[in-house]
């Protein structure tokens, strides 16, 4: 899912299908002037001026409302940044449940709400900890800060829910521009993007080792692809159109729009090979019309 833009039918989101590497023009009045956040599975996640978050269906526009941020006590400057408030939304579907968690604020500290909560319950950290990412891994919610050192989240019978320190980051990768946190085909992997100028042009990735607690180098994704935007990543089979062992990655220009800094017109694709350290470039167009960019995966239920 590319850019909200103005046509001559009203407001459209552009939305670029893989399979046929084709664009459509889709109304969708649900997300006009938020800010979006793809959960890798047929849903958005939405904020607007008012810090309403909802879980939108782009393709049956149904909708389900979350608790306002405003129940976290928002304080001071904060009140006035809606739009960067919040740094990254996750969505995860566990057992019977959802649950989604934002990532918010000047600390960049974790808060979560599920199916039924009428607040967002800030989680606690027993080592201070800026936090970049959050993954559900085998039914449990795994963390990352920005230095790399992996958490898990203890909620049973812990009033407030804290991260755990788990494992510090691979000793190996220094200078890196982002850091996700991944599972594929029940593995945990770490995935570390490097910047080549004003684009993404090459990824690091390493597997978790449970039993001995380190990340151990990866090489081979076997017969996955990673889907990764400015936000999320996540791991599905190669088909047809996603080559085997490669990292797909849409990227645009929100952080310098942000930063209030110099425009990277337009959205572009980098298609990375692990195995054979090598990148492909393709540009997703340049149109100045398109308001708040933010490109993210969107998977049809099909997947």
């Amino acid at each position: 899912m590319l850019g909200e833009m103005q046509t001559n039918k009203g407001s459209m989101r552009q939305f670029l299908s893989m399979c046929k590497f084709k664009f459509h023009y889709l109304p969708f009045p649900e997300t006009q002037d938020f800010r979006c956040w793809g959960a890798c599975q047929e849903l958005v996640i939405t904020i607007n001026p008012r810090f309403e978050v909802r879980l939108v269906n782009p393709f049956t526009h149904a909708c389900i409302d979350l608790p306002s941020i405003t129940t976290l006590n928002i304080q001071g400057a904060a009140r006035d940044c809606w739009f960067s408030f919040i740094h990254k939304a996750k969505y995860f579907k566990i057992q019977n449940e959802y649950m989604v968690f934002i990532i918010y604020g000047p600390r960049f500290e974790v808060a979560f709400t599920r199916s039924g909560d009428s607040i967002w319950s800030l989680v606690q950290s027993l080592i201070p900890a800026r936090f970049v990412d959050v993954v559900c891994f085998k039914d449990q919610i795994m963390a990352l800060s920005i230095v790399g050192t992996l958490f898990s989240l203890e909620t049973n019978g812990v009033d407030p829910p804290r991260m755990l320190c788990v494992s510090p980051p691979p000793q190996q990768e220094k200078s890196w521009q982002k850091m996700y946190l991944v599972e594929s085909s029940g593995d945990l992997l770490i995935l570390f993007s490097y910047p080549s100028g004003n684009m993404v042009s090459r990824f690091r990735a390493y597997r978790f080792d449970i039993s001995k607690r380190e990340w151990m180098r990866l090489e081979d994704l076997g017969t996955n692809v990673l889907l990764v935007d400015t936000d999320i990543c996540t791991s599905l089979p190669a088909c047809d159109y996603l080559q085997r062992n490669c990292i797909y990655f849409v990227h645009d220009n929100l952080d310098s729009l942000l930063a209030s800094g110099p425009r990277c017109m337009g959205n572009y694709m980098s298609v990375y090979n692990l195995k054979e350290n090598y990148t492909d470039f393709m540009n997703l167009g340049n149109d100045n019309s398109f308001r708040y960019i933010s490109a993210t995966w969107v998977l049809p239920s099909l997947w």
